[in-house]
């Protein structure tokens, strides 16, 4: 699909003329028919297509007005996906609106706040944009520029219209690990912009812009009629010439990454894969249905793709998985043969003339449709049966256990089942709040032993925390002393116990997440430790690696931050974006942006610790564009001591 998309993009590019797919009446006073976009124009105008693009109220569509990057951003992101009434929407896909949005708003918010030009109308399509890693914060920082006391919205221009149709093919990575030539592959080589050279080198490579030597252009400024014309040509070739490309088959596995809930990463007895998510895609966890926003990594899941190697539906469990879900049969069965795994619920038990039990099932057609399915299943002459993580016989089972089973075939060969009644003391290491299905908060919680279990709220849950009762979900805190009676896996009741505490340190991590904001600092006594900041409590986007700070907390989670030393640590820390990456090891990034912005050439020796999503990477993953917080080894010098890649 994406090569259909790109070759498409070489007329417009270089202003020649596409073929039509459809005929289209006029429908604009300024868009005759011999105009070179009027298919391009009707079409993004059409309803059915979003619209797209749509004229003024004079019936004219300004063919040759060119756009600045608010504007350029609000059409990129309808093409993209963006719907401004998301009511209409699944639910699962109106989530990812409000996501977006809450994400990226304290940058906007500080934009805002910053120039008076700002234009707030775009904020929701730009957040959308950032989380679908279509445009940049480095480029979004630019949407104004100030040039002492006045303020400039830039217009798009053909260089950043590429990078930004680049990353809307799903053609990002593979520019950013483009080797820039020796050769120069434009006249104008020496005016494309560093941080966009490689989209403009993988452009060529791709089609999207001529092989042959030649001018790029790269300042100049897109019309409409351009961009019109981009979206004509990649999503109405989409539309027409995709074609099947992958064999339907179902896989079980154990995801090992989720990729903003578009795509997600399978270990499977085949080795391991990244599957798309299908924008209808029926998630089952648990047997009750969920957004894609609700797959982790450990979960144990069974998928089914179609045609296009889409994944359409999805079935598993939420309890994180130890090993993954295609083992090994290793004791009873053959060995090397693979199990696959599953959940329901028994509704049989039978001894004679054999042990057998009926265990009803979701199952979910490819068509979308949701049935219950009950299955009989035999055991194999040493089957492994546990309750609550103990070991069960078979006259433990009962009608009504939830099971957590491996087969192969209608054989069993381990069996889970879940303690209906039981208490849990531990330690609360993660709250997940509600989401847009009509499920309501989810705790994690650590036995001492190190077990963790993940267990669900409803509405008749008692919360009491510190002697206080008839509490809410939200007034517990990562990192209390928690005792919770359950119901398998349902809350009854949960008490927390809280400890306010105050810390000082170093800040050498800032991990931003959906949910919540992980800091780490390195205490006096050189330990590091990790504390959490829901949203709305403090700006971290006002904290620079490096800062000493003072923190207050309620267990784990942050109710103030006071900064003891901020103009020490803006003296010893660069905040900006990667420019360009030389041969010899050292990188370019630029700090601030208009008349302020400077330019720092800063040398990466190789015990320079760098870190990206809280693990450890080396030098060679670093990218153009990418966002760092650079600790220098001392103030003054431009030599890193530690870098942090920030989203």
């Amino acid at each position: 699909m994406k090569k259909i998309i790109i070759f498409a993009l070489v007329a417009i590019l270089f202003v020649g003329t596409l073929p039509a797919t459809e005929a289209f009446a006029s429908t604009f006073r300024d868009v005759p028919s011999s105009h070179f976009a009027f298919d391009a124009i009707n079409w993004v105008a059409d309803p059915a297509n979003g619209p797209i693009m749509m004229g003024d109220a004079g019936n004219n569509f300004q063919p040759n007005r060119t756009v600045n990057k608010f504007e350029a951003a609000q059409v990129f992101a309808v093409a993209a996906g963006f719907r401004h009434d998301p009511s209409v929407l699944p639910p699962a896909e109106r989530e990812v609106f409000t996501r977006s949005f809450n994400n990226w708003r304290p940058l906007l918010d500080g934009l805002a706040s910053q120039f008076t030009t700002w234009n707030r109308i775009a904020d929701r399509e730009i957040a959308f944009l950032l989380y679908r890693g279509i445009i940049t914060t480095a480029e979004v920082q630019n949407f104004v520029t100030r040039t002492g006391t006045t303020e400039n919205r830039p217009m798009l221009t053909r260089e950043q219209a590429v990078a930004w149709t680049v990353r809307l093919v799903g053609e990002g990575a593979a520019a950013q690990a483009v080797q820039l030539p020796n050769a120069t592959p434009f006249r104008d080589d020496a005016a494309v912009s560093p941080a966009l050279r490689r989209y403009a080198y993988h452009a060529r490579e791709l089609g999207i812009i001529p092989a042959g030597g030649g001018y790029f252009n790269p300042a100049t400024h897109f019309t409409r009629a351009e961009i019109a014309t981009i979206f004509y040509s990649a999503l109405a070739v989409e539309e027409e010439s995709a074609t099947p490309s992958a064999t339907p088959q179902t896989i079980s596995g154990t995801i090992t990454n989720v990729h903003l809930d578009t795509h997600l990463t399978l270990t499977h007895a085949g080795g391991t894969d990244t599957f798309p998510i299908a924008r209808n895609a029926v998630v089952m966890i648990d047997n009750a249905q969920r957004s894609a926003a609700f797959l982790r990594e450990g979960m144990t899941v069974m998928i089914l793709t179609d045609a296009y190697g889409q994944v359409i539906s999805l079935t598993g469990r939420s309890q994180l998985a130890t090993s993954s879900t295609n083992e090994v049969v290793t004791t009873g069965g053959t060995p090397g043969q693979v199990l696959y795994a599953d959940e329901g619920i028994i509704t049989s038990v039978t001894s004679s003339p054999q042990p057998a039990i009926t265990i009803r099932t979701q199952r979910v057609r490819i068509s979308g449709q949701i049935i219950d399915d009950e299955r009989t299943f035999t055991f194999t002459p040493s089957p492994v049966v546990t309750r609550g993580g103990a070991a069960a016989a078979f006259s433990d089972i009962q009608v009504g256990d939830i099971a957590f089973f491996g087969f192969s075939g209608t054989v069993i060969h381990n069996l889970e089942l879940m303690q209906r009644e039981r208490t849990i003391t531990g330690t609360l290491e993660e709250i997940r709040p509600p989401d847009n299905q009509g499920a309501h908060a989810t705790f994690i919680v650590e036995e001492s032993e190190g077990r963790a279990y993940e267990l669900r709220a409803f509405p008749n849950t008692e919360f009491s925390r510190d002697g206080h009762f008839n509490l809410s979900w939200d007034n517990l805190r990562v990192g209390d002393e928690v005792t919770a009676e359950v119901e398998f896996d349902r809350i009854i009741a949960i008490n927390a116990t809280g400890t306010r505490s105050v810390v000082e340190g170093r800040l050498n991590e800032i991990r931003i997440t959906e949910r919540h904001t992980q800091i780490t600092i390195t205490c006096t006594a050189g330990a590091s430790q990790s504390f959490f900041i829901r949203p709305g409590v403090f700006d971290v986007y006002s904290l620079r690696i490096g800062m000493q700070l003072r923190i207050n907390l309620d267990s784990r989670e942050v109710t103030n931050i006071t900064v003891q030393n901020a103009g020490l640590a803006q003296t010893s820390i660069i905040l900006g974006f990667i420019q360009s990456i030389r041969t010899d090891g050292t990188i370019v990034v630029v700090e601030g942006q208009g008349t302020a912005a400077r330019t720092h050439t800063i040398t990466v020796p190789t015990n320079t610790t760098i870190t990206s999503g809280g693990s450890t990477i080396n030098a060679n993953a670093l990218r153009v564009n990418m966002n760092v917080y650079i600790v220098l080894t001392a103030q003054g010098n431009n030599t890193a001591s530690s870098i942090t890649v920030l989203p």
